[in-house]
């Protein structure tokens, strides 16, 4: 497994806790077409739910893109993955503002911990991917609805929006920091010993979700910020991995997969089929998550 850079950012200060409304207060609240793909319908279950992106069926070739100098053997082979269904992901990681609301309602049992990074709509941190799960499960009895973690094939096929390359956006790595908050100049102004892209982004450790440009899909945050878990085992490569989308449930699940890699991320982490595992009870600064929900006649 890739080995990521330890806690240690600066904090950003804290915002208040959002006020915890009812489910069904704002059940299914319409909020739109997507910023850049209007076909895409915007939803959210309750006041206080993520806001979810409805994702089309499609194709997409899995793992690192040929020629990328910085492909890992853990990404590979590169294969296709066929979504034959429907199914709506988060515009945003999971902030501490949502978080918060539902350790109030008694379903989360960690408070979570900032660690420094401020609270309010800063993605939440300082969880496990135990942690993750019992927010999804509270999710889904608080809504009604069938959240879960995405798998890793979904969330692959979520951030590319159709990307091809090592990134959702055109152009190397030092264009990141107008899609993602990544280990930048300002990082390494923290952090001086740190390998980092030639561009600044404004943040040294964790920004507000949604500060930076979304992908084709209208996501944001997918490339830095935090490392997101999804629902998947860890395997050492992806020989065997399913292609119709499913959670890999085979492998070493006492470690489940991460992506996306983190606001104190090295370029290489911050690609979109990089990819390393975490301990499901391990708790750290920089792994969060975002939603996933099943659709009704996928």
């Amino acid at each position: 497994m890739r080995i990521r850079h330890p806690a240690a950012l600066a904090a950003t200060g804290a915002a208040a806790l959002l006020a915890a409304a009812p489910a069904g207060e704002a059940d299914a609240q319409l909020l739109g077409g997507a910023r850049d793909r209007p076909e895409l319908m915007h939803f959210s279950d309750c006041g206080h739910c993520p806001e979810m992106v409805v994702l089309p069926p499609g194709s997409f070739e899995m793992g690192a893109a040929p020629g990328d100098p910085l492909t890992d053997t853990v990404e590979l082979p590169r294969h296709a993955v066929e979504i034959g269904y429907r199914f709506a992901i988060a515009a945003h990681e999971v902030t501490f503002a949502q978080w918060d609301v539902c350790v109030a309602y008694g379903g989360c049992s960690f408070g979570g911990d900032d660690l420094g990074l401020g609270r309010g709509d800063m993605p939440v941190v300082g969880i496990s991917w135990n942690d993750a799960v019992e927010y999804v499960i509270w999710l889904a009895e608080h809504t009604g609805q069938p959240y879960r973690l995405p798998s890793e094939a979904e969330w692959e096929y979520a951030a590319r929006a159709g990307a091809e390359g090592p990134h959702y956006w055109t152009g190397g790595g030092e264009r990141g920091c107008a899609y993602a908050n990544l280990a930048d100049l300002a990082a390494q102004e923290v952090n001086t010993d740190w390998d980092v892209v030639q561009c600044d982004d404004g943040f040294a450790g964790n920004s507000p979700v949604g500060s930076f440009r979304p992908n084709d899909f209208g996501l944001y945050d997918v490339l830095g910020n935090t490392w997101e878990f999804v629902e998947d085992c860890w395997n050492d490569t992806y020989d065997g991995a399913p292609a119709d989308g499913n959670a890999w449930l085979a492998g070493t699940c006492a470690q489940r997969v991460v992506r996306g890699g983190a606001s104190n991320s090295v370029p290489v982490d911050t690609r979109l089929s990089s990819r390393a595992g975490a301990n499901v009870g391990e708790r750290t600064t920089f792994d969060g998550f975002r939603v996933a929900v099943s659709l009704p006649n996928n």
